[in-house]
């Protein structure tokens, strides 16, 4: 809690001060910045040497967001009581929010933010610290979108640095080659991607993860006999992948053979149990097979999951034409409107 301006502290001044003090207080109270900015102000001028009449108007000031009249506010306040509560954590905000995180950093040190130390941190470079009390906080604040962002942030940050140090120091490793590969698909330059990606194969034909990505590299542009080929070696590598197994069986419905695409899917469904995209493609392939109970079984599953997400969408349009070859009308008017609900959302 910052530290307020109490009425006891106001019958201890002359009556012009506590005049201002609580027409100050009921201003805060009932929200009005300006008003309470006005009272504090007159506080300050009338006792200067009052740490908390500073406090309180630079307090007021970091409510309106006008952080450049808050800083010497608090900084009033901290050079009359360098102990008062609050005072050094509105200054590390303050000054934070101006963006001078290096000069932030002490005062929330000693105020113990830890989120807005985090920040501070995180502004200065300092990524491994940063994630280190954002992930701390987030213990306690798991749904915070601020905190889960800057999270992101510093993740990012220590990503960037590892690469840098990864591609400087060991520029012709298989890895260097892979992440520059992993860094051209990203930016949509398939070409460059191939090169660096099967370059890092050239090197450490073992790598788990590549193969993987040239297969869908290949998906993307429609060659199904290089992304079966490149599937089929990640699967040999990594037998137990579901996505791997999961788009093999894509590339071998592309190309039209049925079961052998019904067999990948139901390894991936086996190797991790109902996931929705596997259970949204093995139920139009068991469509597609003539087995409607099984697709209809499967696709319920995934709406058992999700109801309103894009897999959700495709799996009611599913039903509703197995429905429609079941004659079930009226189950199939359900699930088209359902289809239709989340189309229009």
């Amino acid at each position: 809690m910052i530290a307020i301006l109490t009425l006891w502290m106001a019958f201890q001044l002359n009556p012009d001060v506590k005049q201002h003090v609580e027409a100050g207080l009921a201003a805060k109270r009932a929200g009005d910045l300006e008003r309470t900015i006005e009272e504090f102000q007159k506080v300050a001028e009338l006792a200067p040497g009052l740490a908390a009449a500073q406090v309180n108007l630079g307090a007021a000031y970091y409510d309106k967001k006008d952080y450049g009249r808050a800083v010497p506010a608090l900084r009033k306040a901290l050079e009359i009581n360098a102990d008062l509560p609050g005072a050094q954590e509105l200054l590390g905000g303050a000054l934070l929010a101006q963006g001078f995180a290096a000069e932030a950093i002490p005062h929330l040190e000693k105020a113990q933010a830890a989120a807005l130390l985090a920040v501070a941190l995180l502004e200065v470079g300092r990524a491994r610290e940063a994630a280190d009390k954002l992930e701390a906080v987030l213990e306690t604040q798991p749904d915070d979108p601020d905190l889960l962002y800057y999270l992101a942030q510093a993740h990012g940050q220590l990503s960037r640095q590892a690469i840098d140090v990864l591609t400087t120091k060991y520029p012709e490793s298989a890895r260097a080659e892979q992440v520059k590969g992993e860094t051209a698909l990203m930016a949509g330059n398939r070409e460059l991607a191939e090169k660096h990606l099967k370059a890092a194969l050239a090197i450490r034909a073992d790598l788990l993860g590549v193969h993987f990505k040239l297969g869908a590299l290949y998906l993307g542009s429609g060659d199904y006999t290089a992304a079966e080929r490149e599937f089929r070696q990640e699967a040999r590598l990594s037998p137990g992948s579901a996505e791997t197994a999961y788009k093999l069986g894509i590339v071998l419905l592309n190309r039209g053979e049925l079961q052998a695409a019904i067999a990948e899917l139901q390894r991936s469904d086996t190797l991790q149990p109902n996931m929705p995209e596997t259970l949204l493609e093995l139920g139009k392939a068991s469509a597609a097979a003539g087995d409607l109970a099984m697709a209809e079984r499967l696709l319920r599953k995934l709406v058992s999951q999700e109801q309103d997400s894009s897999l959700a969408k495709a799996a009611y349009f599913q039903l509703a034409q197995i429905y429609r070859k079941l004659g079930r009308g009226a189950d199939a008017d359900l699930e088209m409107k359902r289809f239709q609900n989340i189309r229009q959302q």
